[in-house]
């Protein structure tokens, strides 16, 4: 995260230089040079063998795959018995959580390293803990990877290592040797000694003064009666109950009893937007009975109104902490407990035909006997320009029919309503689904209700087919036949027959599908969802996306592609999957897709369960400011469409009926929650529909963001909207967290906007 991060960084060094924490304070480091030792304490070499005595190397040990193809290359380490061995003493992980290897590596295709800990004795029990880091794969020199244990829920001394250093090794002899292991107390040590710093991007001074050019006069323009605003006492006021307000996109813990806000708040939107902010209250000690009103938003010249909603903050403990997702509407009265606060959402929205200007609501708390106890005004400033329809970010989620129908426990007689309800509420957050209401999936379009989606403008994406659907000569040209009839149809339709393929057999699977809409479906596009890629030739000139580039023509990779060697470089906290022998022969990631773009073809990204940190991404255990910029990015990086491979993956838990944070613990290491979870079930809460959820909300925003950087670079061009995003956030790990710098240059975006477009 930009700037937050580097600052803690340099903070930690100064500490450390200020209380004599110089050179190796914090570390102790195991060679792995005593070949007797070694003989001993190495074992289970699985596709690979152990040699010794290797050139410039020692009695370190190398581990050389064995097999054409080793699809899990690995040996394991009694890290006890070596340390005994060599009259060392144990390691205790609770005080050395970080890891660094020092290791070189020969002739590896892959450069992925996969180091697995345990502790106490454990020998690789149920739930094996492990972490990764990457290597440049391209030179054979010495080279230190670092590896972060720190809140892994190891316990005691590290007894057992397990060194993976391939995912997959495609050829004989690829080798890698670790000759040492340095255990750190801090990351700003293990950083230092690896002479890595965590990046934060600089301006040149020419750029510095254009970005000052650019935003100097749309910094301003809040409306004076917010700017000049005084607390209002209530007629029967309650200094027990505090009530704030702060950014939609921000979350307040409920053990958070710090109260921090403003008194007021005012939301900045277009014409033919949804805009919303927070309203927290605390309590010093418990009331119950309690009410909160919204009054409509009146126009500052009392000509017009805009609507409000006010939604309840529903807690998920989350990291140990209580925040909210999913938001219903607000019903009836509440309590609040003492020493805790409660988070609501207070949410209006804009027509096309909104009239521009300053608008006030009152908000008010009563108490159980309808007394006003807590008053304030709220304001909602529009600015004279208007959000198309149709969006530029396109964007697809699956919409699981069987999970709606399963969890609302209504088997028959709808005929699709209750899919329409999710379907339309997502369209209204302008999100679209992968397949649209009576859609059939079989290339048929005849259903009056789907001519209604078909022509709207919101739509923007969907499954002509359905996800994973296996295409033939017959559905395929049947869908075309029909979809052609209009070529904003054409436009819309994308075919899904396979996800996130893993091997080359599925990527033939790929070409076999790309050849029968070649043949049958003149313009098709066609998308395939990418996580993974390795090095298909061996010499980094063939991976799987160059493997698949003759039919692929919208491409999807996992918003990871877009971290670079030179990204991970400055974080090796960074999730990166392009190995630099790729990256050498066939360019950087960005780099490749601009050059698919340019030969017309589309590209969009998605993210999942992984990475959830340092990177952007749309987890509950990210920060929401960051989900914001991750569309800033995806601007930046000039991608077209946004996909997620699900909306409602709700998850049972005590049939609560999907309001669970889904938490996930992925490859024994990575936490998760929420992940494909953007909308909940409305039977717990009486609601024959869906209930939407503070993460959709923070979406909906970034897409609304992502088309006032569309209208911007239109008005002023590419590169200066590129040097406003960059100020903000310049890749995935290199982002902004604070949520005021954030806002303040959204807000100079809406002003300038509101500007060039009268």
């Amino acid at each position: 995260m930009k700037k937050t991060v580097s600052l803690l960084l340099v903070l930690s060094l100064i500490v450390c230089l200020f209380t004599g924490c110089s050179g190796n304070s914090g570390t102790v480091k195991v060679s792995l040079n005593n070949k007797s030792a070694l003989e001993k304490s190495l074992f289970l070499a699985n596709e690979c063998d152990i040699t010794y005595d290797g050139k410039d190397t020692g009695s370190s040990p190398w581990f050389t795959t064995n097999l054409e193809y080793a699809s899990d290359p690995y040996c394991a380490f009694n890290f006890t018995q070596y340390l005994s061995l060599t009259g060392r003493k144990n390691i205790s992980s609770t005080e050395y959580p970080f890891i660094v290897l020092k290791i070189k590596t020969k002739n590896c295709n892959d450069n992925s390293f996969y180091l697995f800990a345990n502790t106490n004795g454990n020998l690789f029990p149920d739930g094996n803990i492990f972490r990764t880091s990457y290597y440049d794969n391209t030179s054979d020199g010495w080279c230190y990877i670092l590896f972060d244990f720190s809140g892994a829920g190891l316990t005691g001394d590290y007894s057992f290592f397990r060194f993976d250093f391939e995912k997959t090794a495609t050829t004989k002899g690829e080798a890698c040797c670790v000759g040492e292991m340095i255990f750190i107390k801090t990351e700003a040590e293990a950083l230092k000694y690896m002479k890595k710093t965590v990046s934060d991007s600089s301006f040149t001074s020419a750029e510095m003064k254009e970005l000052e050019k650019l935003l100097k006069d749309c910094k301003s323009g809040a409306p004076a009666a917010y700017t000049s605003y005084k607390p209002a006492k209530a007629p029967k006021e309650d200094s027990k109950l505090i009530m704030k307000f702060n950014h939609s996109f921000t979350r307040t813990a409920e053990e958070d009893v710090s109260a921090s806000g403003t008194d007021t708040y005012c939301m900045y939107l277009a014409k033919n937007e949804l805009e919303a902010c927070q309203l927290i209250l605390t309590a010093r000690e418990t009331r119950e009975g309690l009410s909160l009103e919204v009054s409509e938003f009146v126009h500052e010249d009392g000509s017009s109104v805009l609507a409000a909603e006010v939604f309840e903050g529903t807690y998920f403990e989350v990291e140990g902490e209580n925040v909210i997702d999913p938001l219903p509407p607000l019903s009836g009265s509440f309590g609040v407990s003492k020493n805790k606060s409660k988070s609501f959402v207070i949410k209006t929205g804009t027509k096309p035909e909104t009239k521009a200007g300053v608008y006030k609501a009152t908000v008010n708390v009563k108490n159980a006997l309808g007394e006003v106890v807590k008053t304030a005004d709220i304001f909602a400033n529009v600015w004279n320009f208007e959000l198309p329809e149709k969006t530029s970010c396109k964007t697809m989620m699956d919409l699981s029919w069987y999970n709606i129908y399963s969890y609302h426990e209504l088997y028959s007689g709808d005929g699709g309503i209750l899919y329409q309800k999710y379907y339309d509420y997502l369209l209204e957050n302008r999100v679209c689904s992968y397949n649209i209401p009576y859609n059939t999936n079989d290339g048929l379009f005849g259903n009056e209700e789907v001519l209604s989606y078909l022509n709207n403008p919101r739509v923007t994406a969907f499954h002509a087919l359905g996800w994973k659907t296996d295409l033939n000569s017959s559905n395929v040209s049947a869908a075309y036949n029909y979809l052609s009839q209009k070529a904003e149809w054409l436009e819309k339709a994308y075919f899904y027959p396979v996800d996130e393929p893993l091997t080359t057999g599925m990527l033939d699977d790929v070409n076999r599908n790309g050849a029968i809409l070649k043949e049958n479906y003149p313009g098709y596009k066609m998308i395939i969802p990418m996580h993974y890629t390795e090095d298909i030739a061996g010499d980094g000139t063939v991976d799987f996306f160059e493997y698949v580039k003759e039919y692929v023509n919208v491409w999807c990779p996992h918003n990871f592609f877009y971290s670079t060697w030179k990204d991970y470089v400055s974080n090796p906290k960074t999730y990166i999957c392009m190995t630099p022998l790729i990256e050498r022969k066939l360019g950087e990631f960005p780099e490749r897709m601009k050059k698919e773009q340019e030969g017309g073809d589309e590209v969009w990204w998605y993210v999942t369960r992984v990475p959830n940190g340092p990177e952007a991404t749309v987890l509950i255990n990210c920060e929401g400011v960051g989900s914001r910029e991750l569309f800033w990015l995806q601007k930046l990086f000039n991608i077209d469409g946004f996909l997620y491979y699900m909306s409602n993956e709700w998850a049972f838990k005590e049939n609560n009926y999907g309001v669970d944070p889904k938490y996930e613990l992925v490859n024994g290491s990575v936490k998760s929650y929420g992940n494909g979870v953007l909308v909940y079930c409305g039977k717990p809460y009486g609601i024959d529909g869906p209930v939407g959820c503070l993460r959709l909300e923070i979406v909906r925003d970034g897409i609304e963001d992502f088309e006032y950087l569309t209208m911007l670079k239109e008005k002023i061009g590419e590169e200066k909207v590129n040097l406003i995003i960059r100020s903000l956030a310049t890749s995935l790990t290199d982002w902004n967290s604070d949520p005021e710098t954030f806002t303040e240059t959204r807000t100079a975006i809406g002003n300038m906007l509101s500007a060039l477009y009268n």
